[in-house]
């Protein structure tokens, strides 16, 4: 007789995704970082010309390239990974939110004020975590949310200079003043939120490794 085949580890795929994950939350949450270091040390003098002007709005477009591009991919493979995670858990037996609700949940609208709060937390709940974790996760991903939308259309307009010419100055003065008395506020929430996500990975993905593996 043949011996029974091993029953496959139903967080394989969980772990495999996990690695790579975590590096792009924890890209992604540098970029504030980053972008404040690098326009700190070349911030323009008094003497500056047009030249360094462009020069600078020219990195400040590479930089938000990459924070796009960094942010999207992060969430496409974070979406993958909650698909996973919440299978897996229904596989071993829990109960889980489902997974495609947890997907899904994030373009309903309205419904995706809370129920990606809720997929995360049921996630941790299966593996035996703390889910107050997804609560604080989720309080500083929605005021993120709420001061992103402001800081990146100024930020918008000092690479594009012409949209100066179709939007009233009025406006203008007043979302940069409010960009300008929220902008350590938005740097602590942005990093946060995006970190405190790499956390929540890294604690799911401690959590269903097997004691003694790599």
């Amino acid at each position: 007789m043949q011996p029974y085949a091993a029953s496959p580890d139903p967080y394989q795929k969980v772990r495999s995704t996990s690695g790579t994950l975590v590096i792009l939350l924890a890209i992604r949450a540098a970029m504030r970082v980053v972008t404040y270091l690098v326009f700190t040390v070349l911030a323009p003098g008094p003497e500056s010309g047009p030249e360094t002007f462009d020069r600078l709005r020219m990195i400040d477009r590479a930089l938000l390239g990459l924070e796009s591009l960094v942010g999207l991919v992060a969430m496409i493979v974070f979406l993958v990974w909650i698909y996973r995670v919440l299978k897996a858990i229904r596989q071993t037996g829990r109960d889980a939110m489902s997974p495609g609700l947890a997907v899904g949940g994030w373009f309903i609208p309205l419904a995706n004020v809370v129920l990606p709060w809720l997929s995360v937390r049921s996630a941790l709940r299966g593996v035996d975590n703390k889910a107050p974790l997804a609560g604080i996760w989720w309080l500083v991903w929605l005021v993120n949310m709420s001061l992103g939308s402001a800081h990146q259309l100024v930020r918008q307009l000092s690479l594009i200079p012409e949209l100066y010419d179709v939007i009233p100055m009025e406006i203008i003065d007043s979302m940069t003043q409010s960009v300008g008395s929220t902008f350590w506020v938005y740097f602590c929430t942005d990093t946060a939120a995006w970190g405190l996500l790499a956390l929540i990975v890294v604690t799911v993905r401690k959590a269903v490794t097997p004691a003694g593996a790599a």
